[in-house]
This record gives structure tokens, C-alpha cells and sequence, in this order.
């Protein structure tokens, strides 16, 4: 049972980091608007703290920054 809960947890984390990923990627294409408010949601998932009143592109700098010090970008 533990093991699954366990497995869980990683699989959500994976599909956080794909969806990270995605997100930097059409942010850098610049051809698709970063919903801020999905953005936030996924920073809060991946566990950044962002400010409040942080714009779009804060958010997706820090997402990319977590994805680079994990070495997963």
C-alpha cells in the first residue's frame, strides 16, 4: 500500500515537471500567452514561492529556474 501511495506522489510529480516544461517552452516561443493564474498553480504544485503580485513572466523565470537546478529543463 505504501509502495503505491509512494508511486502516486512520483507520478504527479513527473506529470508537474512535464507541464513545467511545456510551459517554458511556449513561453520562450513567445507565440502562446502564459495564463498567469495556471502558471501560479504549477509553481505552487512544484513548490516555488512566488510573490503575489508577480507577473507572468516572474513566474515562468522561476519555474525555470527550478527546472535548471534540477536539471530538468
Amino acid at each position: 500500500m505504501l509502495n503505491w501511495i509512494l508511486s502516486q506522489f512520483k507520478r504527479q510529480s513527473a506529470e508537474d515537471l512535464e507541464r513545467a516544461r511545456e510551459l517554458v517552452k511556449a513561453a520562450e516561443r513567445g507565440g502562446a500567452h502564459v495564463n498567469l493564474s495556471k502558471a501560479r498553480e504549477l509553481a505552487r504544485a512544484l513548490g516555488i514561492e512566488v510573490e503575489a503580485h508577480a507577473s507572468a513572466d516572474e513566474v515562468v523565470h522561476a519555474i525555470r529556474r527550478y527546472l535548471s537546478h534540477h536539471g530538468e529543463l
